[in-house]
């Protein structure tokens, strides 16, 4: 069996990208995954507008974001998606001019204004630590089918030569599945982010976002840029 990274074709990629995606957040089950790409209802017809609306809003970013770099990692012997990662490549300091958070995959009320509390906090670290241009890791993932293949190394290679060649240092937010793989490749922790979206006066949908995702932790990492290096593995 052997994998190789591609760029996506945006026309066709999104459905089966986003179903990899969401399987790979699903086992194990990471409850900060309802912010960014809910699921509103149950069962499987909830699940299927959920893998649509996500995989056209996905598409959606990358059309309109300049800084946008998506990679797969495909099986060859059968052309499945293993694994996929979501790059910005800021050339500018994207908080030079800060824009809020339009979140449209919420309905208006309390849920909605939960995450948007959230993403404030989420983004707040790294809105103090990177002034400057950088690339940012958004997303990362590998199926379960093909953990431990070296895919999410893969990934990650991509985008420390692209470091090296840039000379832009790269930041993500680590979950705790994540953290192994990026301090084995050199990252430094610089913030640890413990998310608790806060209000005077929550109702109900409120009280069941804060239910369903309670408290969740990120580390903000940075890993320096090193022009020149060739193997880009510490």
């Amino acid at each position: 069996m052997t994998f190789k990274i591609q760029d996506i074709d945006p026309e066709v990629d999104f459905p089966a990208l986003t179903r990899c995606f969401f399987e790979s957040y699903e086992d194990p089950p990471q409850k900060f995954f309802h912010v960014f790409f809910p699921t509103h209802g149950t069962g499987i017809e909830a699940r299927e507008e959920a893998l649509i609306e996500a995989s056209e809003r996905l598409k959606l970013w990358h059309t309109h974001d300049p800084t946008s770099r998506w990679q797969k990692i495909v099986d060859t012997e059968t052309g499945r998606i293993a694994g996929g990662a979501l790059w910005h490549i800021h050339e500018e300091n994207p908080f030079a001019s800060p824009q809020p958070a339009t979140v449209t995959w919420f309905p208006a009320g309390g849920s909605r204004t939960f995450v948007e509390k959230a993403l404030e906090n989420h983004v707040r670290p790294r809105s103090k630590a990177a002034q400057q241009p950088h690339i940012y890791l958004f997303i990362i993932f590998t199926h379960p089918d093909y953990r431990r293949r070296s895919i999410g190394q893969q990934l990650i290679d991509w985008g420390i030569k692209k470091s090296n060649k840039t000379g832009l240092d790269i930041f993500l937010d680590a979950t705790p599945y994540g953290r192994p793989l990026y301090e084995v490749n050199g990252f430094e922790y610089v913030e640890e982010n413990v998310n608790v979206p806060l209000t005077e006066n929550p109702d109900d949908a409120w009280k069941e976002m804060e239910e369903k995702v309670g408290p969740f932790t990120f580390w903000l990492m940075r890993r320096p840029a090193r022009r020149g290096e060739s193997n880009p593995k510490t």
